[in-house]
């Protein structure tokens, strides 16, 4: 009798150490049998192809899709007015709602963004230690993609984002890394395939952003050369008129008929080929006018995809 309750005690013992050691994945566990989906949470959760260890982190986050005011009232602070597209807080994940075909695949990568940030919170000083080496890894062969994003950071911060960021937007990663999203999704590639395809949105006019101011650039300094050879022609061109027209008021200035008719020819060859040279600088007026329409219209374009993933601006119509 007395063996056997000093048995209980050690198996009370171990029982004890055991949730003391696991009591945040116990307390997953149990939030997460409460929670509740909406269906359109349920789509964003397949979508995800999450583990079932991603899925108990995903559950016990309470992730939800908001509304704007809502949205704004969990995760916006102060008067900050930056595009937030969801924060994690408290344990718990809020996703701007945003359906926008343009945007396609970005309340997924929000999602799985977030979610990462609730892992990040989970680990331990030590495995956060041991992940450093590759992060930093990522972020230099990855410092045109990251190098932004992760300055605006406080330094403390920045290792978190940086976890975050390869997670959900570098496909190319050191093994130890891919190891350990594996965890949590069953292909990780499939979560950068998000961010994607909603980033090659903003990509797409941004590159063509730049394609139209430097041909507009080309065009403003075509326009410029031809226009300043044109006025000087054409002051040329009035002068030589003129001489002409003098000559042909003075009796034995031309030595003949022929000589005339060659001096006057000459004179509507290049009077024609200056109308050709003006007509040449009015079509790329009318090309740099085309260029600035569209310069501004890709300017508004952009604005509107901003003030859509941006809970704090009004959408603007195009």
């Amino acid at each position: 009798m007395k063996r056997l309750k000093i048995l209980s005690w050690i198996l009370f013992a171990i029982l004890t150490v055991v949730i003391v050691l696991n009591r945040q994945v116990l307390f997953d566990l149990i939030r997460g049998i409460f929670y509740m989906p909406t269906p359109e949470m349920l789509v964003v959760r397949g979508n995800l192809g999450l583990t079932s260890r991603g899925e108990l982190l995903f559950n016990a986050s309470y992730p939800e899709l908001d509304t704007k005011e809502v949205f704004n009232e969990k995760c916006r602070k102060n008067d900050d007015t930056s595009a937030i597209l969801g924060c994690y807080t408290e344990q718990k994940i809020y996703v701007y709602d945003i359906k926008d075909e343009e945007l396609d695949g970005i309340v997924e990568l929000t999602t799985a963004h977030e979610l990462l940030h609730a892992v990040y919170e989970r680990m331990s000083i030590g495995d956060r230690d041991n992940l450093k080496a590759s992060l930093e890894k990522v972020l230099s062969d990855n410092r045109e993609i990251l190098g932004k994003e992760i300055e605006i950071y406080d330094e403390t911060e920045q290792l978190e984002e940086l976890y975050v960021r390869a997670g959900t937007e570098i496909k190319k990663l050191p093994q130890e890394l891919e190891e350990h999203y594996k965890q949590y999704f069953n292909d990780q590639d499939r979560i950068v395939d998000f961010y994607n395809k909603y980033i090659k949105v903003f990509r797409e006019i941004e590159n063509e952003f730049e394609i139209l101011e430097n041909e507009m650039v080309d065009l403003n300094n075509q326009i410029d050369t031809k226009t300043e050879n044109y006025k000087n022609g054409i002051a040329v061109l009035n002068s030589e008129i003129e001489r002409f027209n003098n000559c042909a008021d003075t009796p034995g200035c031309f030595s003949d008929d022929y000589d005339f008719y060659v001096r006057r020819n000459e004179l509507l060859y290049r009077q024609n080929e200056l109308q050709n040279l003006y007509d040449e600088i009015d079509g790329l007026i009318n090309k740099y006018n085309i260029d600035v329409e569209k310069f501004n219209n890709n300017i508004m374009r952009s604005e509107n995809l901003q003030n859509k993933i941006n809970s704090y601006e009004r959408v603007n119509e195009l």
